[in-house]
């Protein structure tokens, strides 16, 4: 194009000499626009979208800052006063030259002839490629002008051909360093993600307190927030791209996102604490503006004979704080009478299909509840499958509903109000099963000696004639003892465990040494004797024992 100086390709390019041209966003760009269109169609709204760092700048600062820097880019700096972007530009260091990845310029030069620059690259706080997981290497091109006049740098020109370095499978916080490039790239896609910050202050809020970070007043806990900063981001990844306030370092940069919203903080600052909160980008801009500890509506019935069981149709909700807890606690109430309670906040999707508690049940629960209760035919297990509650608890809806007791012919009864028991024995089984019973077990006891299954089958129908036909098993003449169980104890001899303790009390040794100033009881003697288990808890079954204990007292008493 052959201009004389670069004086009248500014003007040329962008309608003005002293237009200033930024790596992050140019100026002048509508004019710049015009120039372009009898060659390429792009309009001024894809360059600043496509071609600047306008849209990772646009979701941190307020609309009308957003606005204000998009008319300022379109129209250039001679119309417009450029707003300020970061009230600290001492917080964040910016590159001093520009970037490029060796495996990119590498790819780009055998497919193309040549490589470009990528603006993404260009971001303050990205320093790998995500992509090739390489290191980002600077060039000798600065990021602004050193000099009067500014300089265009073509890429072929000035990126070398070097080796990549590439990131450590160990390398400290390499997870997040990726995960910074990730967001990064997100954002750039996003050319019209404008949020208020007041959303962006209740979303942290919000994160905070899932996190465990912050109470549900709204409470935030520094110490533990600044010990995950310090566990979470390398010391190192700080250092590089702290400014010379220190505010990274120290963690104060994040620490002021949690302030009511005044002025606008650098991205970096935004994508950390996103990070640090255990969420992506893309899913901290899609959560709504103002995050609802509950969900928003509607919610699902959880009335289990409902037609609309698990349906949406719940439009009625009520939420309350705890008073010790501060946790909120919302009530839920459908219009088919049913009411439950859940404290907050939801765990997840799922957590609305549950409840802490049922409020109210309704006249639809009630209704059914009624008509299963007074059918005689079904059983407890089978009412509470029904009515969707613990099988324990029916007979308190029956004492709540003013229903008689739950009693059947051959079962349980409930009792409204206390714990079911078994009542009364079932009826008398059939006269040729009390007679094969009886013959089996005559002829049993004409056996001996008896086998092992034998012996079982001995038990068995004893157990079965005690239960069933009694009067007569209790009518019989020799009626054998059933045998214990193994290990079970033998009936004691007391008479002579009597007379063995009485001869251990009278020859111990230790009795002449009792005597003299020491007071003689019945409860020393009994310990010194090393029976004591046998004796104190027996003594009414002991009489001599009883004598002996007696004598040996009287008989050390001091004299008066």
């Amino acid at each position: 194009m052959r201009h004389p100086s670069i004086q009248s390709l500014m003007e040329d390019l962008f309608g003005s000499p002293s237009t200033a041209v930024s790596t992050d966003y140019g100026y002048g760009i509508e004019h710049f626009a015009a120039k372009l269109k009898p060659c390429l169609a792009l309009s001024q709204v894809d360059l600043v979208n496509n071609h600047t760092l306008f849209p990772i700048y646009a979701p941190f600062l307020q609309p009308q800052q957003a606005r204000n820097l998009l008319k300022v880019i379109e129209k250039g700096l001679a119309k417009c006063r450029r707003p300020p972007l970061n009230p600290r530009r001492d917080s964040v260091t910016v590159p001093e030259f520009l970037r490029f990845c060796p495996e990119c310029a590498m790819e780009e030069r055998t497919m193309y002839g040549e490589c470009y620059w990528h603006r993404l690259h260009q971001v303050p706080g990205i320093e790998v490629c995500a992509r090739h997981e390489v290191w980002l290497e600077s060039t000798s091109a600065p990021t602004r002008s050193l000099g009067a006049w500014h300089t265009f740098s073509l890429a072929q020109d000035t990126v070398p051909t070097a080796e990549s370095r590439s990131l450590s499978a160990h390398e400290p916080g390499r997870s997040l360093l990726l995960q910074l490039v990730h967001d990064a790239e997100w954002l750039l896609q996003q050319p019209s993600l404008s949020v208020d910050h007041s959303a962006l202050w209740k979303r942290y809020r919000f994160l905070l307190r899932e996190q465990g970070l912050s109470s549900y007043r709204g409470k935030v806990s520094i110490g533990k927030l600044l010990a995950r900063i310090h566990q979470t981001i390398p010391m190192a990844m700080l250092s590089r791209n702290e400014g010379t306030s220190g505010r990274l370092t120290s963690g104060r940069g994040l620490l002021s996102l949690l302030r009511k919203p005044r002025g606008g903080l650098p991205p970096l600052y935004h994508l950390l604490m996103i990070q640090l909160l255990g969420t992506t980008a893309e899913d901290f801009f899609h959560m709504p503006p103002e995050p609802e500890a509950f969900g928003i509506g509607p919610w699902p019935c959880l009335n289990p004979i409902a037609p609309h069981y698990r349906t949406p149709v719940v439009t009625k909700c009520s939420i309350d704080v705890q008073k010790d807890g501060a946790r909120p606690v919302a009530t839920f109430s459908c219009d088919c009478g049913f009411q439950y309670v859940r404290v907050g906040p939801d765990w997840g999707p799922l957590a609305q299909y549950s409840y802490t508690r049922v409020a109210q049940y309704g006249a639809l629960w009630d209704g059914k509840f009624k008509r299963l209760w007074s059918t005689a035919e079904l059983t407890l297990q089978f009412i509470s499958q029904e009515v969707g509650i613990a099988e324990k608890n029916l007979s308190l809806h029956a004492a709540r509903l003013k229903l008689p007791v739950w009693r059947r012919e051959h079962g349980r009864a409930a009792t409204p109000g206390r714990k079911r028991t078994w009542r009364g024995r079932p009826e008398r089984p059939a006269g040729a099963s009390l007679a094969l019973a009886r013959e089996s077990w005559i002829t049993l006891c004409h056996l001996t000696p008896l086998s092992g299954s034998e012996l079982r089958e001995e038990r068995r129908l004893y157990h079965w004639l005690f239960r069933h036909d009694h009067a007569w098993l209790i009518a019989q003449p020799r009626r054998p003892r059933i045998p214990r169980l193994a290990g079970s104890h033998t009936r004691v001899d007391w008479i002579e465990r009597d007379q063995f303790l009485v001869h251990v009390l009278e020859r111990q040794p230790l009795l002449p040494a009792l005597s003299g100033h020491h007071r003689i009881s019945i409860n020393k003697l009994i310990r010194q004797s090393g029976y004591r288990h046998l004796i104190q808890p027996n003594l009414h079954r002991l009489p001599a024992t009883r004598a002996t204990l007696n004598r040996i007292v009287t008989s050390h008493m001091p004299e008066d």
